[in-house]
């Protein structure tokens, strides 16, 4: 299929609570598909919520008994929240991009889940580095689980966040000639230069469609219940910034701030042709015999048992 209608979905996520997260995406992907989508990105983190009081003090009752509450609210992959959202893929014929925290044993991680829009899951990312204060909530991902999937809306793969800004990364999904990157990302303001500068980049480097997507959240928004945030409540005040950009760098839709909206755009896939025309990083622009990226595929567990 050459061409497709995709989605970014700029809604407040249900903060901590993950089956109300699913249930809001469920709603989500159908209002998507309404407007002809087949593709849907979600912001980072977007199932349970980005944890924003990871900027709070370390040692505060406000970062304890937040950090508590995210730590239950962590899924898994064969969970019945993923079930939910795989089911709600399924039934509206939509290829989903879904980011949430995952727990694996006692360990979070950011993961990035890709499924099909037949409801089956085709693999699920953990973010390589959690950004600065996020080192205290997530683990590292090893490296084996970044691809890029054929779908009915071409060959789909993804970054979170300041994965953007890691080059081999980016240059990795290149050589697996990615035609279409989910990035997902939290909707901080201050942010809004950077995001803008490697989404283009990022874009036009390996010749793929972009869709950015980033959420929008107030503290009026969090619900009842949730540990009180004090003076804290500036780090839960986001603004979105979700947009679609072609594969010469530019914005098919620009940067959409400070409403809930789903944004879409048709994508061409032929369009690819130019910018790869003049650059293919992984073919007729590459020089192996100068740089060569080295990657670990391997999976890394931390024991091995010989029995």
């Amino acid at each position: 299929m050459s061409k497709f209608i995709a989605a970014a979905v700029q809604w407040t996520p249900v903060v901590h609570d993950a089956m109300r997260g699913a249930e809001k995406a469920c709603e989500a992907i159908a209002a998507a598909a309404k407007e002809g989508a087949t593709l849907v990105v979600f912001p980072e983190l977007w199932l349970q919520g980005y944890p924003y009081y990871s900027g709070a003090q370390m040692a505060s009752p406000v970062y304890q008994a937040w950090r508590e509450v995210y730590y239950n609210a962590a899924i898994t992959l064969d969970g019945p929240e993923m079930a939910l959202v795989k089911k709600a893929a399924a039934e509206h014929k939509c290829n989903v991009a879904m980011s949430g925290h995952e727990i694996d044993g006692a360990t979070l991680y950011n993961s990035q889940m890709f499924i099909a829009d037949d409801g089956s899951l085709l693999g699920c990312h953990r973010k390589l580095i959690p950004t600065q204060t996020e080192r205290l909530v997530h683990g590292r991902g090893d490296g084996s689980d970044l691809n890029v999937y054929e779908t009915s809306t071409g060959r789909l793969g993804g970054l979170l966040c300041f994965e953007h800004h890691m080059a081999p990364a980016r240059y990795a999904l290149s050589t697996m000639n990615c035609e279409v990157h989910a990035a997902a990302w939290p909707g901080h303001a201050f942010l809004n230069a950077g995001i803008d500068a490697c989404m283009r980049q990022l874009a036009f480097e390996n010749g793929c469609f972009v869709i950015v997507a980033r959420d929008v959240l107030s503290p009026s928004q969090i619900p009842d219940g949730m540990p009180d945030i004090g003076d804290e409540g500036h780090h839960f005040q986001m603004h979105g910034g979700s947009a679609i950009i072609s594969p010469m760098g530019e914005y098919i839709v620009e940067p959409v701030f400070d409403k809930e909206v789903i944004i879409t755009a048709e994508i061409d896939l032929a369009a690819r042709s130019l910018p790869k025309w003049f650059m293919d990083g992984a073919g007729h622009y590459a020089r192996p015999d100068v740089f060569q990226l080295k990657w670990d595929r391997r999976k890394k567990p931390p024991i091995e048992i010989t029995e």
